[in-house]
Order: C-alpha cells, then sequence, then structure tokens
C-alpha cells in the first residue's frame, strides 16, 4: 500500500524521533510526503528525511494560529487523492480541529486515511486507523544541529499537482473560495461560527470533489 504522508509541523510542534515512530507502524511504503510550517532552525532534524524521500516542504504562514489546520494540506490532500493513481492511503498528522472535512472527503474518494494522534480521540474512529504520536517539541525549543539546513524554493503551494485544461480553472475557483472562508474565519471568534465555516469547507469539497 503506497502513503502519502501529510505532517503540519507548525500545528503539532513534532519532533523526528516521535515521527520516525509513528511512521514504523503504517502498513506500506511512503509514495509522496509533504511538511508544512517547516523551519529550518526548529526542524533540521527532519532533513535526512527530506532528502531521502525528496520531500516537498511549505513555509510556515504568518499570523496564522497553531490550533488551526493548514488550509494548504486540506487542498493538497484532496488533489493528491484525485489525481495520484497509485496514492492508496493517506498518513495524516495535524491539528484535529477543523481537520474533519478533510477526512470525510479522502474517505469518499475511496482513500484509507490513518491519523497522527497525541492521545485517543472521537476523530480517531472516523478513520481507518490511528498512531499515538510518543512525544512532542514544546513551543520555544530548538531542535539539536543533525545536518545542513535545506534549501526550500518558493514554490510552496500545490507545486505538483499535474491538472490540465479545464480542472485547472476549476481548482483556482476551489483556492479563491477557500481562501474567502480562511479570511472569514479570522474574523469571526466564537467556536459555533468556527464550526458553521467547516461546514461551509465539507460542502465546498463535495461540490467539486
Amino acid at each position: 500500500m503506497n502513503y502519502a504522508v501529510l505532517v503540519d509541523l507548525n500545528s503539532m510542534r513534532l519532533s523526528y524521533d516521535s515521527f520516525s515512530k509513528a511512521i514504523a507502524q503504517i502498513d506500506g511504503k511512503i509514495a509522496y510526503a509533504k511538511l508544512y510550517g517547516y523551519n529550518n532552525k526548529r526542524n533540521n532534524d527532519f532533513n535526512n528525511f527530506i532528502k531521502t524521500y525528496g520531500v516537498e516542504v511549505a513555509l510556515p504562514v504568518s499570523n496564522r494560529k497553531k490550533v488551526r489546520v493548514d488550509i494548504r494540506q486540506v487542498i493538497d490532500a484532496v488533489i493528491i487523492a484525485c489525481t495520484h493513481k497509485n496514492v492508496d492511503a493517506f498518513f495524516i498528522i495535524c491539528s484535529e480541529l477543523d481537520s474533519i472535512a478533510m477526512i470525510n472527503a479522502l474517505k469518499k474518494l475511496g482513500k484509507k486515511v490513518v491519523l497522527g494522534i497525541q492521545s485517543p480521540t472521537f476523530l480517531a474512529e472516523q478513520c481507518d486507523g490511528s498512531v499515538i504520536l510518543e512525544r512532542t517539541v514544546a513551543d520555544g525549543d530548538k531542535a539539536e544541529e543533525k545536518s545542513e539546513p535545506v534549501e526550500v524554493s518558493g514554490r510552496e503551494f500545490l507545486p505538483y499537482t499535474g491538472i490540465e485544461g479545464k480542472k485547472i480553472d476549476e481548482m483556482d475557483t476551489v483556492k479563491r473560495e477557500l481562501q474567502q472562508l480562511i479570511d472569514e474565519k479570522k474574523r469571526r471568534k466564537s467556536e459555533i461560527e468556527i464550526g458553521q465555516n467547516v461546514l461551509q469547507l465539507d460542502d465546498l469539497l463535495k461540490q467539486y470533489f
């Protein structure tokens, strides 16, 4: 079974030690991997993994609350599920809040979903499996220098889609509408309003995928 591995480092403050132990528990090969919120200084312990698997990296988003799901991860997950026929399953590590729409979309597309979690949660019951992360890096901690920094290009958003023709326009439309939802969420404070936006995101994914 071939896995796409999508990891939000910024929200989880994940150490490579914890990540490597989690990866060892999935029942398949890594066909694609991307790290979100990658920081050369804080995450340099991931550099050997990045070089070995040709991992894509996305820089941290400014002014983003770490407890919120990275919308780039949601879009990438759905595009990979639709365009990468060799990918059978997803191993996802992200903030659990708001991630249910992404999980639902992947399940509807017939993909197996395994979630990396810090403790047992109801969200894991929606997936095909879960892996407990043994430990994370505390806020403000810096990983020990273990390898040379990785060069990060400016191509951090959807660099690999390979979509042609009409579907490009459709994806541009999706990105614009998702960005509108992000902007709206920034203006709203209550959990009820946030929940409404999650439902909107789920409806948007259903419409296009």
